[in-house]
Order: structure tokens, then C-alpha cells, then sequence
């Protein structure tokens, strides 16, 4: 039963943490058998939450033994009955103790249980894959020669769109099972290095893995304009975004190597004109609107539905709610040493203040009115504090669309300017695409 209860609560999590989320390659994933799942471990304790929401299947995560020491933490591994690791780098670690771990793991998979492990060893705001450590390679290697059920080893990748951020988006991608059998053919003295690539392949195919922060920016600006491609906008799902962004990352690489020079003033151009938009306060999408009577007055009716509906109760959910929203962001600020560790500390400390706050918030309403109010206060709590979210979100944007329509008005030359800066990019883009295409039909 607990299981059960922790599953829901993880997808409860993610729902309300994460604005969007979506999941590509759980077919991947067999209903029944032993799965040994490697995931990129970008964002610390979040990571194994994510995973669990998307999954029907429950997930026993691998945890450094430190976290079992936790006083929070450790009856929560325990219930869901995580396997602890022990690691050179942590005091007090006895790596002796990973023999009795590792055999832990093949009663799993005798079992036909599923296993995560995050095999870069720690977490990390980098936006490529760490170096692997060896450990997962072991473990499935070490099932076999333990005669137990060799594991399905499937590679898991955790793209988030602004880490640290709240409501912001993270798309899960399972990648093909690793395949074992060109593995055990080697060497054993090379197997577990060999398969340890093989891993680290599997995990490159899901995740962006890029090699700096800036070359991570310049990518997510050249996908961002190339869906607003000719001034129309074009819905992308967060798949299609991501397989968007690993053909540019690769296409940008190849064309830093071919043509550097080229490829360094289209960046300088993409980043002038994106700092002009910036200046003037202007978004992508805003260019590719079509004042149309019917737009607008789609637009009026809809704000004045956030105005006349979602404003009163928002409104109701600011006031029960500020006040251990605010608290969990400073607070998560606070104590997160990174910012791979930022979602997590928001995610334990919102759920124990809110928790607190609206206990003690629907006991004063019992004490001072009635019971009965108090269970009305508490129902209504959780869609009001979704409309408050609604709202937060909605009020930026309803004013960003009324003040640059009325810019347009005014300045109806200035559109035309960034649109005709726009599409010389768009020429010098596309002349690029021609360029590395001849090159790969030469080569």
C-alpha cells in the first residue's frame, strides 16, 4: 500500500512542480522482469521523483549511504526500499559494505524488480554527461556471473528546460536497452569498461549533452527561431523540441569545424538581434502575430475570463499561500549548495510547509467558526492555489501581448525593422543548412 501511495505522491509532485512534462520510450521498459535503469543525474533527489511519477513500475534507486543517515530521509528509502552505495569520496564509507549492496541488487532482479542508478556517481549542473563510473556495468555483469536474471539495462535521460525554475517543463526520454552480447564476447579484463561506454552511448542519444552553457543557449536560440520559422509559429511538443535541439547540437558542431568564421557571425547577428527584442521587452512569438478582429477578440474574452474568474480565486490562494511559498523559496535558496540541488530542497521543504501552514490555517478556522467551514477551507485550498499559479502565469503575459500590440500601433516601422532583420537571418541560416549538406554529399 505504501508503494502505491508513494507513486501517486510522486506524480502529484511532478504535476504540480512541473508546468509540462512529457515521456518518450516507455515502451522500452518491459511490465514484468528484471530492469536496471541508468539515468543522467542532473537535479539531484528530484531525479528518482521524476522517474517514479512517469513509471507504473516501482523503482528501487540506488542512494549514497550519507542519505540513509538522514533523519527525514532515511524511513522514506527504507519504505521504498532503496539500496545504499558507499563511495570513496564520503566520510566514513566503508566500500567493503558495496559487496553486500551489489548482492542486494541481483535479489532485486531474481525478484523482477526495476534498479536506478545515476552511473556519473553524483549530481552536477554541467550540461554534458560527467565521466561514468563503472558501477552499473558491474552490477549487470556481476548478475551474471552471480547466475541470477540478467537485467534489461535501459538508458534514461532527464532534460529540464530551466532547472531551479518553478513551473518550468522536463521532458523524460528512455533510450533502446543497451545490448549485452557484443559485450560478453570481450575480454572480461575490458568488459566492464566496454559496457561502461556502451552505457555512456545510451545516455548521449538521451539527453543533450553538450559541452558548455553558452553552446547550450545558442542552440535553444536557433531552435526558438527556427520554429517561428517565416513568421508562423509552430506548435512543438517537447519531444519534437528535443530532437530539434540534438540535430542543431550536432549541426552546430560541424559547422564550427568547417566553417568557423561563418559560424561565429551568425552567432554575433543571432545574439544582436536577440538583445535587441530583450531591450525593447519584445518575445519571439510576438512577431508572428496577426492582429485579426477574431484574435483579438478571442484574446478580450479570455482575459476578461482571468479577470472575472480566475482573479477571485487566485486571489483566495495567494492569501492562504504566500506565505510557505515564499518561506520554501527562500529558504530552498538557502540551504542549496548547487543548483542541481535547488528543485529537490523546494520540493521537501514546500511539501513540509505547506503541509504546516494549511494544517494549522484549517485548525483556526475549526476553533474560531466551525468544522464544517474549516472543511470547505480545506477543499478549496488546493483549486484556488492552482488558480493563484494560473494567475501568476497569465498576468505577465496578458500585459506583455496588450503593451507590444500598442507599441506595434504606434511604432508600426519598428515591426517591419525586426521583421526584415529577421528574415536575413533566416537567408543566412538556411544558406548554412545548403553548405553543410553539400559538404556531407562530398564526403
Amino acid at each position: 500500500m505504501f508503494i502505491r501511495v508513494w507513486q501517486k505522491f510522486c506524480h502529484l509532485v511532478v504535476k504540480i512542480f512541473y508546468r509540462h512534462y512529457e515521456v518518450s520510450g516507455l515502451e522500452h521498459i518491459h511490465e514484468s522482469g528484471p530492469v536496471l535503469l541508468c539515468a543522467n543525474h542532473a537535479n539531484a533527489l528530484a531525479d528518482a521523483v521524476i522517474l517514479q511519477a512517469v513509471m507504473h513500475r516501482h523503482i528501487h534507486p540506488m542512494a549514497r549511504s550519507g542519505l540513509f543517515k538522514n533523519p527525514v530521509l532515511w524511513p522514506i528509502l527504507k519504505l521504498i526500499k532503496a539500496i545504499p552505495v558507499y563511495r570513496r569520496q564520503d566520510p566514513d564509507s566503508n566500500m567493503v559494505q558495496n559487496q553486500d549492496s551489489f548482492r542486494k541488487c541481483y535479489e532485486l532482479f531474481d525478484e523482477n524488480g526495476v534498479l536506478l542508478i545515476f552511473p556519473e556517481g553524483q549530481s552536477h549542473s554541467d550540461p554534458s554527461l560527467r565521466p561514468l563510473k563503472t558501477g552499473a556495468a558491474r552490477i549487470a555483469l556481476g548478475a551474471i556471473q552471480a547466475n541470477s536474471k540478467v537485467p534489461l539495462l535501459v538508458p534514461a535521460g532527464l532534460n529540464f528546460s530551466s532547472k531551479g525554475r518553478f513551473r518550468s517543463t522536463v521532458f523524460i526520454k528512455f533510450g533502446e536497452p543497451v545490448d549485452l552480447q557484443p559485450i560478453l564476447t570481450k575480454d572480461k579484463s575490458i568488459q566492464s569498461n566496454a559496457l561502461t561506454e556502451a552505457i555512456y552511448k545510451g545516455l548521449d542519444d538521451v539527453t543533450l549533452n553538450v559541452d558548455s552553457n553558452e553552446e547550450l543557449d545558442f542552440i535553444r536560440s536557433l531552435e526558438r527561431f527556427f520554429a517561428l520559422r517565416h513568421g508562423k509559429y509552430r506548435q512543438r511538443s517537447l519531444e519534437l523540441k528535443f530532437r530539434a535541439l540534438k540535430k542543431l547540437a550536432l549541426a552546430g558542431k560541424q559547422l564550427r569545424d568547417i566553417y568557423p568564421e561563418k559560424m561565429q557571425a551568425i552567432r554575433r547577428r543571432l545574439h544582436n538581434f536577440e538583445r535587441l527584442c530583450r531591450a525593447l521587452d519584445i518575445k519571439d512569438y510576438h512577431l508572428t502575430f496577426d492582429y485579426r478582429p477574431s484574435i483579438i477578440f478571442r484574446f478580450i474574452m479570455r482575459s476578461l475570463f482571468i479577470l472575472l474568474v480566475i482573479l477571485p480565486l487566485g486571489v483566495w490562494g495567494i492569501l492562504n499561500s504566500f506565505v510557505p511559498f515564499f518561506l520554501t523559496r527562500w529558504t530552498a535558496r538557502s540551504v542549496s549548495r548547487g543548483e542541481d540541488q535547488y528543485d529537490t530542497a523546494k520540493m521537501v521543504i514546500g511539501l513540509v510547509l505547506f503541509i504546516l501552514f494549511w494544517g494549522i490555517q484549517t485548525g483556526l478556522v475549526a476553533k474560531y467558526y466551525s468544522y464544517e467551514l474549516a472543511m470547505y477551507y480545506l477543499i478549496f485550498l488546493i483549486p484556488t492555489s492552482a488558480a493563484a499559479l494560473m494567475l501568476r502565469n497569465e498576468r505577465r503575459r496578458i500585459w506583455d501581448n496588450i503593451r507590444v500590440f500598442f507599441l506595434f500601433v504606434r511604432r508600426r516601422r519598428l515591426r517591419l525593422y525586426l521583421e526584415a532583420r529577421r528574415h536575413e537571418l533566416e537567408k543566412d541560416l538556411a544558406q548554412l543548412v545548403r553548405l553543410i549538406k553539400k559538404k556531407r554529399r562530398i564526403s
